[in-house]
C-alpha cells in the first residue's frame, strides 16, 4: 500500500487559478518521480478552499478514514489546495491523515529534513490564509462598491424584477464593462407588489398568495421574497446573508442583523413603501428571534369544538367540549351551554369588535408599544469585544501547534473556544435584532390597521364555524365564560378593549351534568 497514493485536485472561482488538467498533468508527473501508482483521484472544481464544505474533500477524508482504501499517500499541487485556512489544513494532517498513516506530499515543497518542512508548510499555510483573507476583502469590497454606486453586487433577479446590463463607461479587455440593475417585470410585479402589500398587512400568507394569483409558487419561494422586503422597496440591499464554513453559518444564523447590510436607496422603481417593508420585515426578524431563542411555533389542530382551549371559568378553570355542548365542573358547579350558540355570540361580538374605530387606535398604540424595542447597544458592544479575544486566544493557540510533539489537547481547546464564541456572536445578533425592532414602530398607521381589521373579519366571516380554530387562536387570547351567571368576556391578544357580551339563556342552556 505504501506506493500507491491518490490525487486531490482543487481549483477555484479565480480564472487565473491552476486548471484541473494541469494539477493532474503536474502530480502524474511527481507520482512517476516518487515511484508511486495513482489509485484514486478526488477532484473539487470551481471550489472556495476556505472552508471544508466540498464534496471531493468530505470524499477524501471518508476515504482517508477507510483502512481499505488501498493507498497511503495523498498527492496535491501545493497547500492551498487542501485549505487556505491553517486550522482546516492542520486539522485535516494531524488528526485525519496521521492518525489513520496516510502522509500529504505537495508539488511545490522542496524535499527537506522534518523540521525544515514543518517550519515551511508553517509559513505556505499561513501565506494561504493571507491570500484568502485579503482575497475575500478585496472582493467584498469591490462588491459594496458596485451597491454604492447603484449596481447589483450579483445574483438573478428577484421574482417581480429583471435584470437589465448597462454600460458603465469602463472598458477590460477591448470590451465594454456592463452591471446590472433591476426593472420591474412586466409579467410578475403587479402580482409579487399586491402580495406584499396583503402580507404588510399581516394576511395570512396562504390567503395573500391566492389574492395575488401567486398559489403556484412555494412558500419557501415567498418567504425569500419577504426578506428581500427592502429591495421591493426600491432600494439595493447586500451583505443580507451569514458567511458559511464547514457546510453551517458562521454565528448559526442564515441572516447577518440588519445592521451590517449595505442599503444604497432608490436605485430602481419601488413595487412597495418603505412602511410596508419594514412592516414584513419586522415580523420575520421577531420569527427569527423566537427561533433562535427556541420557542417553537405551536400548530394547533383543527378541532371541530371552535372554542377548545379558550374557553376558561374567570377562576381559571377550563370548560371543555364534549359532543355538541361546553361544559364545566369545578367547586360543587356544574353547566353546559350549547356549543352552536355561544359560538354563535362570540362570533358575533367579535365581528362588531374589529369594526369599532377605538378597537384600530388601541390596537395601533399597543402594536407601537410592542415595537418600541431597545437602543442600548452597550451589551451587543461588550459580546463583540469577547468574541474577538477569544479569537485572539485561538490564533495563539494555532501557533503553538506546529511547536508541540501531541496536538490534541491543544485543538481540543481550540474546537472548545470556537463553539464559545459562536455562541458570543449568535448572542450579539439577537440583541442587535431587538435594537433594530425600533424603527418599524412610526410605520404603523391607522388606515393600514382598519384594513387589517376589516380583512379579518371578511375571513372570519367567510370560515364561519368551520377550519375558524386557528384563526380564533391567534386573535383571542381567552374567553371567560361565568357558570353562574353565564356573562361571558373576550380577551384579545392585541392591546385592544377587552369586550363583554352578555350570553342571553336560550333554549338549552339549562344546566346539565355530563355524563
Amino acid at each position: 500500500m505504501d506506493t500507491y497514493a491518490a490525487l486531490y485536485l482543487r481549483s477555484s472561482k479565480d480564472r487565473h487559478d491552476v486548471s484541473i488538467d494541469a494539477q493532474r498533468t503536474e502530480l502524474q508527473q511527481l507520482a512517476q518521480a516518487r515511484g508511486l501508482t495513482i489509485r484514486a483521484e478526488f477532484v473539487d472544481a470551481v471550489e472556495s478552499g476556505k472552508d471544508e464544505d466540498r464534496p471531493g474533500f468530505q470524499a477524501l477524508i471518508a476515504a482517508v478514514r477507510n483502512h481499505r482504501r488501498g493507498w497511503s499517500t495523498v498527492l496535491a499541487l501545493d497547500t492551498s489546495r487542501i485549505a487556505r485556512r491553517r486550522q482546516i489544513a492542520i486539522m485535516f494532517e494531524e488528526i485525519e491523515c496521521r492518525k489513520h498513516g496516510v502522509r500529504v506530499i505537495y508539488k511545490s515543497l522542496p524535499d527537506a529534513d522534518p523540521i525544515t518542512e514543518m517550519l515551511l508548510k508553517s509559513i505556505l499555510q499561513a501565506m494561504d490564509e493571507w491570500h484568502s483573507l485579503t482575497s475575500k476583502r478585496k472582493g467584498l469590497a469591490g462588491m459594496r462598491e458596485n451597491v454604492r454606486q447603484g449596481w447589483r453586487a450579483g445574483g438573478k433577479a428577484p421574482m417581480g424584477y429583471r435584470l437589465v446590463h448597462r454600460e458603465t463607461g469602463a472598458v477590460r479587455d477591448g470590451q465594454p464593462v456592463l452591471k446590472s440593475v433591476l426593472e420591474p417585470d412586466s409579467h410578475t410585479a403587479e402580482q409579487v407588489g399586491r402580495y406584499l402589500r396583503d402580507r404588510a398587512m399581516g394576511i395570512a400568507r396562504k390567503r395573500a398568495k391566492v389574492a395575488a394569483k401567486l398559489s403556484h409558487v412555494l412558500d419557501s419561494t415567498l418567504v425569500g421574497v419577504e426578506w428581500n422586503a427592502l429591495t421591493y422597496a426600491g432600494h439595493t440591499v447586500w451583505n443580507v446573508n451569514g458567511e458559511r464554513e464547514g457546510g453551517r453559518y458562521v454565528g448559526g444564523t442564515k441572516r447577518r442583523p440588519r445592521s451590517e447590510w449595505v442599503i444604497q436607496r432608490d436605485t430602481h422603481s419601488p413595487l412597495i413603501t418603505d412602511a410596508e417593508a419594514e412592516l414584513i420585515l419586522g415580523r420575520l426578524e421577531r420569527a427569527a428571534k423566537a427561533r433562535q431563542a427556541g420557542v417553537k411555533r405551536e400548530r394547533d389542530r383543527v378541532s371541530a369544538a371552535m372554542l377548545s382551549g379558550l374557553l376558561f371559568a374567570p377562576d381559571g378553570t377550563k370548560w371543555w367540549s364534549e359532543s355538541d355542548r361546553y361544559r364545566y365542573k369545578a367547586g360543587g358547579v356544574q353547566r353546559s351551554v350549547a356549543r352552536e350558540t355561544l359560538e354563535s355570540l362570540v362570533l358575533e361580538q367579535i365581528f362588531a369588535d374589529l369594526s369599532r374605530p377605538e378597537f384600530a387606535e388601541a390596537l395601533v398604540n399597543g402594536a407601537r408599544k410592542a415595537l418600541a424595542g431597545t437602543r442600548d447597544r452597550s451589551e451587543i458592544r461588550k459580546l463583540q469585544r469577547q468574541a474577538l479575544e477569544l479569537e485572539r486566544q485561538m490564533a495563539k493557540l494555532m501557533d503553538l501547534v506546529v511547536e508541540v510533539a501531541d496536538r490534541r489537547p491543544i485543538l481540543r481547546r481550540i474546537e472548545a473556544l470556537e463553539l464559545e464564541r459562536q455562541g458570543l456572536v449568535a448572542k450579539a445578533e439577537q440583541l442587535q435584532l431587538e435594537a433594530d425592532l425600533a424603527l418599524p414602530a412610526e410605520a404603523i398607521t391607522l388606515p393600514m390597521v382598519q384594513r387589517l381589521l376589516a380583512t379579518l373579519a371578511e375571513e372570519a366571516k367567510e370560515n364561519a364555524h368551520s377550519g375558524l380554530r386557528a384563526s380564533l387562536s391567534n386573535l383571542i387570547e381567552r374567553v371567560e365564560l361565568d357558570p353562574k351567571t353565564l356573562s361571558a368576556t373576550l380577551s384579545y391578544r392585541i392591546a385592544a378593549p377587552v369586550s363583554g357580551a352578555r350570553l342571553a339563556s336560550p333554549r338549552g342552556f339549562e344546566p346539565r351534568s355530563p355524563p
